[in-house]
């Protein structure tokens, strides 16, 4: 089964009103007052409003939520989801688009009220001209996606000779293994960077670090086989290997020996993920940063007694 019969392209549109914009006037005064010479730009702040905040919170959770379930594919933006993950994809954006959609409309309905608080507030510098109508101000508000099929060499239907039909096929078949590959190295990459952080902070035994840690790499160990569209047997193996890291970050602070053993493990997988990466992408090599030992002095707690070393 092909790319094109388990995947398709989606492609994440947002947009949103800044409520900032440039005075010119303004910014020649500063420079005539100070003597200076472009020494920056001066933006007004037209609106404040927890709800603009609001909006932009939003668009950015349902980016985050397009990133994580999707695998790179085009630069110009589409990104490959899996047919799999369709309706979970399909009914999240619908939450953050019915969520966006209220908010707007909360902010659209205030926005008079909050333009008669900036005159007030922004006095001399208020210009009419700066604030959009409500109906033309709606339309820089956008959260919406657009689904489209993979096409793939044997889409070419147009009337060319035999030769030209082979060179045609031969990049487009190039391109989309070029393309498959980097999808799949986007995964190999998110658990390089879980994995890394996890030695980071485990080698150190006086750093201290958030449930995170062992949360990202057991939720991208539940994520893989979601992204997995080809069956490719290392995704499997990675995530296995991932889920064997869902210890108890409670567990992991409390034995020193345990966190010792965790991130012992995590170096050693970290090596063979390293030898993951397809296509002609050459891995980063993990490079651990040494901790510095702690003198005697820097042993003593607060009320001046030494802590007690742990026999290895």
């Amino acid at each position: 089964m092909s790319v094109k019969e388990k995947a398709m392209l989606v492609n994440l549109t947002t947009s949103h009103w800044t409520a900032k914009k440039f005075d010119a006037k303004i910014t020649k005064e500063i420079d005539e007052t100070h003597g200076s010479e472009n020494s920056g730009r001066f933006n007004k702040t037209l609106i404040i409003s927890d709800l603009l905040s609001d909006i932009n919170g939003c668009i950015g959770k349902a980016r985050s939520y397009h990133y994580k379930v999707t695998m790179p594919w085009d630069d110009a933006g589409p990104r490959l989801l899996l047919v799999t993950n369709y309706f979970d994809y399909t009914k999240s954006m619908e939450v953050f688009q019915l969520e966006h959609k209220e908010l707007v409309r909360k902010f659209l309905k205030e926005y008079p009220d909050l333009q008669d608080i900036a005159k007030a507030r922004l006095n001399t510098l208020y210009n009419e001209n700066d604030y959009p109508d409500v109906a033309a101000l709606a339309n820089k508000f956008n959260l919406s996606y657009k689904l489209t099929l993979i096409a793939d060499k044997d889409d070419l239907r147009i009337n060319l000779s035999k030769s030209e039909v082979a060179e045609i096929t031969k990049n487009i078949q190039s391109s989309l293994s070029d393309r498959i590959n980097n999808a799949k190295n986007s995964i190999i990459e998110r658990a390089e960077t879980a994995i890394g952080a996890m030695i980071t902070k485990l080698s150190d035994e006086t750093a201290t670090f958030r449930d995170s840690l062992i949360g990202n790499v057991v939720s991208l160990a539940e994520l893989i086989p979601s992204m997995n569209f080809d069956d490719d047997e290392k995704f499997d193996w990675l995530a296995k290997k991932l889920g064997k890291f869902d210890i108890s970050p409670v567990k992991i602070r409390k034995d020193v020996e345990l966190r010792k053993e965790t991130a012992k493990k995590a170096r050693k997988l970290l090596k063979k993920i390293n030898e993951l990466h397809y296509g002609e992408v050459e891995a980063t090599p993990y490079v651990e940063v040494e901790v510095e030992k702690k003198s005697k002095k820097d042993k003593k707690d607060k009320k001046g007694k030494k802590t007690k070393r742990i026999k290895k």
